[in-house]
């Protein structure tokens, strides 16, 4: 049976029902923050949502999940941290708060 997770809509409100593939958790600006790596119906793409507000944090590639063995937390916590090291750890905390 597939778990499934609630990830906002285009209008930031969780009403789109995922398929949760992992969960993790990851620090960052030593705050914890928890992840779902989710696939929307009908939508290919492979996603790191945020859990609290279900929004999407960043997409994943298929060639990481490919690298990490087909294992959706290593390849969603690399997708995450290649987010953060591309746009700074400050920007991604303040959006995480903003959307708590």
């Amino acid at each position: 049976m597939k778990k499934t997770f609630l990830v906002a809509g285009t209008d930031g409100s969780k009403t789109i029902e995922a398929e949760q593939l992992a969960t993790f958790a990851h620090y960052i600006q030593n705050v914890q923050y928890r992840f779902v790596v989710t696939r929307v119906p009908g939508d290919n793409s492979i996603g790191v949502t945020h859990r609290n507000s279900g929004k999407r944090v960043c997409t994943i590639a298929y060639g990481s999940v490919a690298a990490a063995a087909n294992d959706y937390k290593v390849a969603g916590l690399s997708a995450l941290q290649a987010l953060v090291t591309k746009v700074g750890e400050a920007r991604v905390a303040s959006a995480l708060r903003a959307a708590e």
